[in-house]
């Protein structure tokens, strides 16, 4: 099977994986699908020939139109786990105060009374 052809079936893999979107649950198993796919990629990109024929070429286009839908999707995708991940940083952070208010207190401004 021509490199151009495995590639093309792993991008349209790609594509539907990712046109599926970020699920709410199970994040871990979506995320190393996607990054299997990305690997699998990335390896069959490295293998491919230096010229194509007529057919080739024509994959070619398929997997760059393609690839134009998948960059903005995994762009945002990413962004919103990163956005999760500071959002679940700062709560943690609230309910650690909140279960001790006293802990991060300073006691720089502190003052003794001398009365004896």
């Amino acid at each position: 099977m021509p490199v151009v052809k495995i590639l093309l079936e792993i991008t349209k893999n790609l594509y539907d994986h990712v046109s599926a979107g970020l699920p709410k649950e199970e994040r871990e198993s979506y995320i190393e699908r996607l990054n299997e796919l990305l690997d699998q990629r990335q390896a069959t990109i490295s293998n491919l020939p230096g010229t194509y024929s007529e057919d080739e070429q024509r994959m070619g286009r398929l997997i760059v139109k393609m690839n134009e839908t998948i960059d903005p999707l995994l762009t945002r995708q990413f962004e919103e786990i990163k956005h999760n991940l500071s959002t679940m940083k700062k709560k943690k952070e609230k309910n650690t105060h909140y279960a001790n208010p006293y802990q991060s207190v300073s006691v720089d401004g502190m003052y003794f009374d001398k009365k004896n």
